[in-house]
């Protein structure tokens, strides 16, 4: 019997109950785990036994992964965001391809005020 009633948050923040915890083995249940046991003693193993990592939730586990999103919208929005990107930097490269070549052409021939030129 319980002569207070706490909530979820309570009981996971209160480090030391303060009501009495009165817990007996059935009759019937062989295997008797708490027989001559302290209620200090009982509270200590089943906090042991039902306490969950934070790490085994699966609200952190899906914190590190990403999931799939089968709708149609969503993948169409991920393809234009995808080609703009890839446009922007196609356009940066292209503008650099005739310099690349300048550069190119006055490494093999020698000729260095092939690179001041401006064409």
């Amino acid at each position: 019997m319980i002569r207070q009633f706490l909530s979820l948050t309570d009981a996971l923040t209160t480090p030391k109950p303060n009501y009495i915890l009165y817990i007996m083995p059935c009759m019937c249940v062989k295997n008797k785990t708490w027989t001559n046991l302290t209620q200090e003693q009982i509270i200590e193993y089943l906090t042991k036994e039902l306490t969950i990592s934070k790490n085994a939730t699966s609200l952190s586990q899906y914190k590190l992964k990403s999931r799939s999103d089968p709708r149609q919208s969503s993948t169409v929005v991920g393809v234009v965001g995808t080609a703009l990107i890839c446009g922007l930097f196609g356009l940066v490269l292209l503008t650099d391809i005739p310099a690349l070549l300048r550069h190119m052409r006055a490494a093999v021939t020698g000729r260095r005020e092939l690179l001041w030129r401006n064409v």
